[in-house]
């Protein structure tokens, strides 16, 4: 079942049949793109209605998508703090310092920078918050996964920085491992492109080994290319990782407000991406499900950095 909306109207398209699931904002569920309304309402009562395929937001032109499976009510789209903690994972350290050979700039130490001070911000926001290093030491990621599933009412939140063989790569991207993931990486990522001038990778899946084995709501974010010329120096600021970390707990705190859809199987059915050229957006639908044939979607290789 594919639901295509329109911002600004009443306007669904269920193509299996089921009833219509009528959705007012783009603020619901997904803030996928600019907007400066902040409500989200169903209309009519408490409709259940499950939803599988692919959830495609229109703003004149089709500005992304994302794929997921799962089933809603009214009364699960809102919540009162939804979580109270936020795992916070630095990629790398000690012996491994990430990246690929020959980078300039070591991603340990920037991704430990980033992860601290996004640390102190969701502190200031109320929320409890717990960090696999604080330090530059190696932590092996499956002391990483127990850490995290050691909690309870909390969230996962790993940070990166990117690499690549190709040093015109670029942008911001963020990974997820299912569709409860893919939720919270929407928030983050569009907070981040919102503030942040660079482009836009997109959501994507990957089989990441802290993903896979995380049982909480989980996201993988990359915060810019190291091996990019000039994104390694602007990640060199403390003012270009204090943003990324505001914009990151911006998306967490917002994301508090509603509740994560249960937990769908996923789908391996290889890497796929709509871009849009016009807004510059990539939506990975890998693992989801295909999309309605409204939309061009094209092939690309895995990801290398």
């Amino acid at each position: 079942m594919f639901i295509l909306i329109r911002t600004g109207s009443w306007s669904t398209s269920l193509m299996d049949g089921s009833p219509a699931l009528l959705i007012r904002s783009m603020a619901m569920l997904l803030r996928l793109t600019n907007s400066s309304s902040r409500r989200s309402s169903w209309p009519g009562k408490n409709t259940f209605t499950k939803v599988h395929g692919i959830f495609i937001l229109f703003r004149q032109t089709l500005v992304t998508a994302v794929a997921f499976t799962f089933a809603v009510t009214a009364g699960q789209v809102r919540a009162e703090n939804s979580f109270s903690t936020v795992v916070i994972d630095p990629g790398h350290g000690g012996s491994d310092p990430g990246g690929i050979p020959g980078q300039i700039v070591p991603e340990k130490t920037v991704a430990l920078d980033t992860a601290l001070r996004l640390q102190k911000l969701l502190q200031r926001a109320g929320l409890r918050t717990v960090i696999t290093r604080s330090t530059d030491i190696f932590v092996p990621l499956s002391v990483r996964s127990a850490i995290a599933d050691a909690e309870r009412d909390a969230i996962f939140v790993s940070i990166h920085y990117n690499a690549s063989p190709r040093s015109s790569a670029h942008g911001i991207e963020t990974y997820s491992e299912n569709n409860r993931g893919a939720v919270l990486a929407a928030r983050i990522q569009q907070e981040i492109i919102d503030r942040v001038s660079t482009e836009n990778r997109g959501i994507r899946s990957a089989d990441y080994y802290v993903l896979r084995k995380c049982r909480l709501p989980a996201v993988l974010v990359e915060c810019g290319f190291l091996t990019n010329p000039r994104e390694a120096q602007v990640a060199l600021t403390t003012a270009y990782r204090e943003q990324i970390a505001e914009q990151i707990a911006a998306g967490i705190i917002e994301q508090r407000q509603f509740a994560f859809p249960p937990l769908a199987p996923t789908h391996r059915s290889g890497r796929l991406v709509h871009k849009n050229k016009k807004h510059r957006k990539i939506v990975d639908l890998e693992r989801f499900g295909h999309p309605p044939p409204t939309i061009r979607i094209v092939r690309i290789a895995e990801h290398q950095g």
